[in-house]
């Protein structure tokens, strides 16, 4: 089986962390995507869309740019202070964030998961 990584909305992050009790997961990796608005030594901060800001922990080889739109790889872990983001583990530049219907990446977050089955492995 290979790695499966949902792609998820901000409000999705607490059903893939590890004290999810949503049902058994071989694997907490998700994708998200967002826009970068802050940059903050080893953490950053996407927005995504009209959902919210994500907070990012970076690696030390993570090349973020202020302004663009960014697709991230990487596990739902807890912050320092509270709350949860995203342990990057990969990322892709998307580019100019107005070069994107984000309306699109929603129906598809959402389609997939309505229909579980059809994309992922239960």
């Amino acid at each position: 089986m290979s790695l499966q990584t949902p792609r998820i909305l901000p409000s999705h992050l607490h059903a893939f962390h590890s004290s999810s009790t949503s049902g058994p997961r071989s694997t907490h990796t998700v994708r998200i995507l967002g826009t970068v608005t802050a940059l903050r030594g080893d953490t950053a901060t996407i927005t995504c869309g009209n959902h919210g800001d994500v907070t990012l922990i970076l690696k030390p080889d993570s090349h973020l740019q202020m302004g663009k739109l960014v697709e991230i790889v990487g596990k739902v872990a807890d912050l320092e202070g509270g709350g949860v983001g995203i342990r990057v583990l990969g990322t892709m530049d998307w580019g100019n964030p107005a070069d994107c219907d984000y309306k699109i990446y929603e129906q598809v977050v959402n389609a997939t998961h309505r229909l579980k089955p059809i994309f992922y492995d239960e």
